[in-house]
């Protein structure tokens, strides 16, 4: 199966008997993997040989899921208003759509700055997990022409950049990058009070029968 992922295209396939196997031997250790299970359960599915970020990544594995056992998902809430929970049915393709725009270069002043994609996996994933800068940071494949900067290097030229001049660029990086569009209104059966929601966790994501 063919999916657009902001200026990707990728061919998935569906999960298989042993990527549940795979992903249910990683759920059962002590210790977590993030990267191993992101290895099974979408790397794994995907035919090119691809970095995603982790809002590309989300949308890819809501693709891969709707692919393999369905759109379709059910999710109970707990309404605030009338203190009552409530059910509702959704569409995987409803809940997750994204906003892009394909640039490569970014200005600002005399600074111009090239982008190209994420080059190291486990680095960026490690990463990113300290501070969502760096998703733009190891993006950054040269500023002003000098292409041998090293990640301690760009964090220190931006590090001493005016601040207006910074909040300029990370704003221009910010308008164009892949973001997943995952809040919606939800309505509550009982009472009909709505509620923005977002929908960053899924129960009911993996079948409750995988896990028995």
């Amino acid at each position: 199966m063919k999916i657009k992922v902001g200026n990707k295209n990728l061919t998935i396939r569906k999960w298989k008997g042993k990527d549940k196997k795979n992903f249910l031997k990683l759920l059962n250790k002590e210790k977590l993997d993030e990267v191993q299970i992101m290895e099974a359960m979408v790397y794994s599915c995907i035919e090119e040989e691809i970095i995603l970020s982790i809002p590309e990544f989300k949308y890819v594995l809501s693709r891969i899921r709707a692919y393999s056992i369905g759109e379709n998902i059910n999710i109970e809430f707990y309404c605030e208003d009338c203190g009552e929970m409530f059910n509702k049915d959704f569409k995987l393709s409803d809940i997750y759509s994204y906003t892009f725009k394909n640039i490569n270069e970014i200005k600002s002043n005399d600074i111009v700055i090239k982008l190209s994609e994420i080059r190291n996996k486990d680095f960026y994933i490690k990463k990113i997990a300290e501070d969502e800068l760096y998703d733009f940071l190891l993006r950054i494949e040269s500023i002003n022409g000098n292409d041998t900067m090293d990640l301690s290097q760009i964090e220190d030229y931006f590090d001493e950049l005016d601040v207006d001049v910074l909040t300029d660029i990370l704003e221009q990086y910010e308008n164009t990058k892949f973001k997943l569009l995952d809040i919606h209104t939800v309505k509550c059966e009982n009472c009909e009070s709505e509620t923005l929601y977002q929908f960053d966790e899924l129960p009911g994501f993996f079948p409750s029968a995988w896990f028995e």
